[in-house]
């Protein structure tokens, strides 16, 4: 197996509305075990209701920015260099609530979760914004629960 080497801003780019993916390694190059994107988010952005992942591990990593994590009960701000790493079966999700666009690193351990998001661009894409049932659908097709 070759060594995967990416530039800043190389990888393929998925569109997610206001949000910008750019997935650097989906598990093809890690034995179906680990998958990397970056992530781009505006500010203000509409970001994933509160779920839970039932199948995969998730981290975030930022880059650059603030971001607003809620797990479980608890609301902590991270800025540039907080690492954040949410287990199987953990409540969570993430916002930028600031004026300025943040930046992340996220990694999934198993990869499935990026067939979640190339889906969820290609309805955007195809259907326009996606109302919250249609999204609770796609991520429990991705062993993901809506929380509400």
């Amino acid at each position: 197996m070759d060594v995967t080497i990416l530039k800043p801003g190389e990888g393929r780019v998925l569109s997610l509305g206001t949000i910008q993916m750019i997935i650097q390694e989906d598990g093809t190059h890690t034995r179906g075990t680990l998958a990397v994107a970056e992530f781009a988010v505006l500010p203000h952005a509409a970001t994933p209701p509160l779920h839970i992942h039932h199948a995969h591990e998730e981290g975030f990593y930022v880059l650059e920015g603030e971001l607003e994590f809620l797990t479980g009960t608890q609301t902590v701000r991270a800025s540039q260099g907080t690492w954040v790493m949410v287990p199987i079966d953990t409540v969570h999700t993430f916002a930028n609530p600031t004026d300025r666009p943040a930046r992340f690193l996220n990694t999934f351990t198993p990869p499935l979760y990026i067939g979640y998001f190339e889906e969820m661009s290609r309805l955007l894409h195809t259907e326009g914004a996606l109302s919250p049932r249609q999204i609770a659908e796609l991520m429990a097709h991705y062993d993901t629960e809506v929380v509400s």
